[in-house]
């Protein structure tokens, strides 16, 4: 008898930034293990199909670029081939039709910008935790003319295809089907024999009613138990499936679909990839089954008739986790309820801001924040003393899907045609509770956090041309990197290390700032920040200085008290989203005697000294961040200035840019040109 074919399919799905972590592997841990498996297909010739989530692949990209290189040679093989799905990993039910467009669009673009595979090439997707319903999951999926791709099948769960009663588990087909499932062995113990166990029509891909014309491919559960396999006796039990799969209906396909860390033995699984490698050594020499392309196989049989599919997830995610079927015991949990509403509301300024034609690109990188906001939405994990409870790296992504709001404010300033004058605005930009400064000119736009360390978290620099619109692009700040547990925003992570932003002066980098003095004028506004933290740096000042149509920032730091160090970090992401887009192969490390720089081939932004105030440079002092190359000026004593710009240098630029601010930023503040928190301030 023909032995029967078995595709694979690996799902890629981290979100962390590096390496570092306290409680996890890193990003080199996990790349590697990818590869290993990949490279393992590769040489044996075993076709696999891969699905990789956008924030993981972006921090290969930055931080492993060898790797990212190894795997498009993977993808090149002809071996390996990709599937779809979303950017984020969002739970597609629980997000709007626009939404979920969104999230398939992004993932199209960084497969063709990352990876370099067409997206025309994508006929399969991943659904999410593989959490289905046909109305909300169907259209997008099939919407060509919103994400340039009409995907022909999705990878469902084998158990989807039985029906619930009246919409309930209990007494239904699919607690039936669950019957006979492998989802104790792991507690219970393997069975001895597993001939019978598998219900051969549930391998068969079918056409979902009213889907659009999508095909599901069934996943087989029984798999999932078995492969690893973690002893001899389990090869034997596949061989059992293999032979009981023969007798199937035509076109019928074991389908082994799971985690790409679990076969790695990496993030948290125990060690697989030995198990994983012997185990396809067996596969190339078994008679039972057969390995073969999930596309190509697909693409040559005819689905089975249309069933109906009601809204289902996998068997462990609905009922040993306790998410229910259709997810809604997480989703509705009012636990979650706030960062719901939250996420909603962002959103939805995100549309208006796209409505009311802000810059695209900076509406884009918004979009980027509020994709990963629903990462894994509401997923929930064990809790101390027992129970689940939403997980504390789901709040926090969450909760960071409002770093788009100060993306958004920048978005209308730069899109703004009348003339910016200087401008000092005291605003709760991101709607967390705390205000932050927003300092404004016709060229840049910052926001600083007197919270957190007096940092600069964005910063942007708008060019003006009579014959285009203006053009705005980022320079300092990396939101849509990993936020590990931290939910603050603003915030510099210090495990890992990210987010530094600019100006955080080393020892105060998460010291609480008053804002001091704040002088506006039609040619220039100045800034003061105060350390106010209890402490040998308080009373430490910041003051910022910037001119109408100027694009650089001159800062002035000093103590008032006894001298000290006055090391001073800038975190430069110059055009933050193609960063994102590209990884490090369009970004280089510039510098001359008294500046530092990064360079894109949309911008350059540098960061510049006076040698004549025996400060120096320091670059890369952290190289682990993400999106972000990282440098300092390094002063001592009470006194140390630096100017943060765009555009041309050399090593004249800092002296001059110093010099020419000196009588401005040092100077008492006039008349009615002083303010104090709440407070607008503008140059007429």
């Amino acid at each position: 008898m023909t032995a029967a074919p078995i595709a694979f399919v690996h799902h890629a799905n981290q979100f962390l930034i590096t390496d570092g972590y306290a409680d996890r592997d890193g990003i080199s841990t996990i790349a590697a293990g990818y590869d290993a498996v990949l490279s393992l297909h590769v040489e044996l010739g075993v076709p696999a199909s891969l699905h990789m989530s956008g924030p993981v692949l972006e921090a290969i990209a930055w931080h492993r670029p060898a790797l990212l290189a190894r795997l498009r040679q993977h993808l090149a093989s002809g071996v390996v081939t990709l599937i779809g799905g979303t950017y984020g990993e969002n739970v597609m039910p629980l997000a709007s039709p626009r939404h979920n467009r969104r999230q398939l669009r992004a993932f199209h673009e960084l497969a063709e910008d990352l990876l370099e595979v067409p997206r025309r090439r994508l006929k399969t997707a991943w659904v999410p935790e593989r959490v289905w319903a046909t109305a909300s999951c169907a259209p997008p999926l099939r919407d060509a003319a919103a994400t340039g791709v009409r995907y022909q099948r999705v990878l469902l769960d084998d158990r989807l295809s039985h029906p619930l009663r009246e919409g309930r588990y209990p007494g239904s087909a699919r607690e039936a089907f669950d019957a006979d499932g492998p989802y104790r062995w792991h507690s219970d113990g393997f069975p001895a024999s597993v001939h019978g166990r598998l219900h051969r029509p549930s391998l068969r891909p079918y056409r979902i009613a009213e889907g659009q014309g999508l095909v599901a491919v069934p996943i087989a559960s029984h798999l999932r138990y078995l492969v690893p396999p973690h002893d001899p006796g389990h090869l034997r039990l596949l061989t059992e499936l293999g032979e009981d799969a023969q007798q199937a209906p035509e076109g019928s396909l074991l389908v082994f679909a799971d985690d790409l860390e679990r076969v790695a033995g990496v993030a948290g699984w125990e060690q697989g990839l030995e198990r994983y490698a012997r185990f396809l050594r067996w596969l190339t020499h078994s008679h039972a089954v057969r390995p073969v392309a999930l596309d190509d196989w697909c693409g040559r049989i005819d689905p089975a008739p249309e069933l109906p599919v009601e809204a289902g997830t996998y068997y462990e995610l609905a009922h040993q986790h306790g998410a229910g079927e259709n997810y809604a015991r997480w989703a509705d949990d009012p636990r979650w309820r706030p960062h719901a509403d939250r996420l909603d509301h962002v959103e939805a300024t995100l549309e208006q801001a796209e409505n009311d034609g802000a810059d695209p690109t900076l509406c884009a990188l918004a979009e980027r924040l509020v994709l990963l906001g629903r990462h894994e939405t509401a997923w929930q994990d064990p809790g101390t003393e027992g129970g689940r409870s939403p997980a504390p790296w789901a709040r926090a992504t969450a909760v960071h899907a409002a770093d788009a709001l100060p993306v958004l404010a920048a978005a209308r300033w730069a899109a703004d045609p009348s003339p910016h004058g200087p401008r000092v605005l005291v605003t709760d930009v991101d709607e967390d509770g705390g205000e932050e400064v927003v300092l404004s000119s016709d060229r840049l736009f910052a926001v600083l956090s007197p919270r957190h360390g007096g940092r600069l978290s964005l910063l942007v620099r708008r060019d003006t041309h009579t014959s285009a619109a203006p053009c705005a692009v980022m320079l300092v700040g990396n939101p849509a990197d990993h936020w590990n547990f931290q939910a603050e925003l603003h915030q510099h992570m210090r495990t890992p290390p990210n987010h530094p932003g600019a100006l955080a002066v080393l020892g105060t980098e998460t010291h609480r700032h008053e804002l001091g003095r704040v002088t506006v004028t039609p040619a220039a506004a100045v800034v003061e920040l105060i350390d106010v933290e209890p402490g040998p740096d308080r009373g430490l000042t910041k003051q910022m200085l910037l001119t109408a149509d100027g694009t650089a920032l001159v800062v002035c730091v000093r103590r008032s008290g006894l001298p000290g160090e006055l090391r001073t970090t800038v975190a430069l992401s110059p055009d933050y989203p193609g960063l994102l887009r590209a990884g490090r192969r369009h970004t280089s490390l510039r510098q001359g005697r008294t500046w530092w720089g990064a360079s894109t081939p949309m911008i350059d932004a540098w960061v510049a000294h006076d040698p004549a105030e025996h400060t120096g440079q320091l670059v890369a002092t952290s190289p682990a961040t993400g999106h972000a190359l990282v440098g300092a000026v390094d002063g001592c004593g009470r006194h140390l200035h630096l100017v943060l710009g765009t555009g041309p240098v050399d090593d004249s630029t800092g002296a001059a840019h110093i010099a020419a601010a000196d009588a401005r930023l040092h100077a008492a503040a006039p008349a009615g040109q002083t303010t104090t928190m709440p407070a607008t301030v503008g140059a007429g």
